[in-house]
């Protein structure tokens, strides 16, 4: 089922598709190690760098133009690519609270298409400093 026939499902009030919304198991253990961060003022404010790979409904929807916005608006930075695989490779960075609060918009936004967005693989890695803005790339390396 296409983007669209999933509007026009929604739209009509179809529940004849009940594709997955709920999150993966390793994102649901990934939010609850940020929200175990954000009881201490020292950890809750220092900034995180993940790299996450989703699978599922994430190319050809817009994923990475709504991940842009979505992470200029909270304020964090990184980048998101497509893969050739049809996953989407993404780092962020942010404090704990503006990445949980990212993929909490991101699974909002798409759970009224009924997309299934799932988390396959998290990565801590070391912040990078002076990073500008949040952007969407064509290749992991390669600023568009």
């Amino acid at each position: 089922m296409g983007l669209m026939d999933r509007i026009r499902a929604w739209g009509a009030g179809n529940d004849a598709d009940p594709t997955p919304t709920e999150r993966s198991p390793l994102e649901r253990k990934l939010i609850e190690r940020l929200q175990e961060l954000l009881g201490d003022p020292a950890r809750e404010q220092t900034p995180l760098r993940l790299r996450l790979r989703f699978t599922g409904e994430v190319q050809g929807v817009g994923f990475r133009w709504n991940n842009t916005w979505i992470a200029r608006d909270i304020g964090i930075t990184g980048w998101v690519c497509n893969l050739d695989d049809g996953s989407v490779l993404m780092e962020v960075q942010g404090t704990p609270r503006q990445i949980i609060r990212h993929l909490d918009e991101i699974h909002a936004y798409y759970q009224r298409f009924r997309n299934r967005i799932w988390l396959e693989s998290e990565v801590l890695l070391a912040a990078v400093d002076g990073e500008g803005q949040f952007e969407a790339r064509y290749e992991p390396g390669i600023d568009l």
